[in-house]
């Protein structure tokens, strides 16, 4: 990622922190970003995503390690970056997130945040969209914290209003084009479909259950991509 790396070029990063790491997408772009050099911990709370990411990177100067991002197991003023992609709708607490950030990150050291954004989407981002809030909608119903997606303004004033003096923030693609691929259409519908069976003997599966319809002929019209997500990066003032 151009953007990250020009911004960090001539800054001394020795080690990284990503924080809600899941399987380490992430961490590919971390990895991508500073190189071999630089040591990357990533944590999550949930094992079986840790296994997969460690079955990924098998690599030297990379680790993960379960925690909750509320409550990291670190000294202060241990690391240069602390990073989050995609997890900070996960945080149950994210004030306390960002105060956890703060407290492990060295002086005048950076944080950056990646997350998927709602606003100016195309259909096939819509169908992401939805596809993402129907699984946060399951997962309130279980007690897991998972909110909706939000803007990039509302992004932005989230990171502010949690002490980051922001220096840069980008747009990106995950996906550039949307995918109409059959197997992959399929493989989305039946995550939607696995997701509706969660509420079979709920009240809000019949409620729930018009979506599915509707998501599998969103599919075959318009097809499946990543909505856009928005880089920020800053310090704490």
């Amino acid at each position: 990622m151009e953007q990250l790396k020009s911004f960090f070029n001539g800054k001394s990063i020795k080690n990284i922190l990503d924080i809600g790491t899941g399987a380490g997408d992430f961490v590919k772009v971390l990895d991508d970003t500073f190189g071999d050099s630089v040591a990357i911990v990533g944590t999550d709370p949930g094992e079986q995503w840790l296994k997969e990411a460690r079955e990924r990177f098998p690599k030297e100067h990379i680790q993960f390690i379960r925690m909750e991002g509320e409550k990291l197991g670190f000294n202060d003023d241990s690391f240069d970056v602390v990073s989050i992609s995609n997890a900070l709708h996960h945080l149950k607490d994210i004030e306390q997130g960002f105060s956890e950030m703060k407290r492990v990150l060295k002086p005048n050291g950076w944080v950056v945040i990646n997350e998927i954004s709602d606003g100016d989407l195309n259909e096939a981002q819509e169908n992401q969209k939805m596809l993402h809030h129907f699984k946060s909608f399951v997962d309130r119903l279980h007690g897991i914290s998972h909110k909706k997606t939000w803007t990039k303004e509302e992004i932005v004033d989230i990171v502010k209003e949690n002490g980051v003096d922001v220096q840069l923030s980008f747009p990106h693609e995950k996906m550039k084009k949307a995918n109409f691929d059959e197997v992959f259409l399929d493989e989305r519908y039946q995550m939607m479909e696995n997701l509706l069976e969660e509420l079979q003997g709920r009240p809000e599966h019949e409620k729930m259950a018009d979506k599915l319809a509707l998501f599998r002929e969103r599919l075959d019209k318009h097809g499946f991509q990543m909505a856009t997500q928005l880089m920020v990066v800053g310090q704490f003032t």
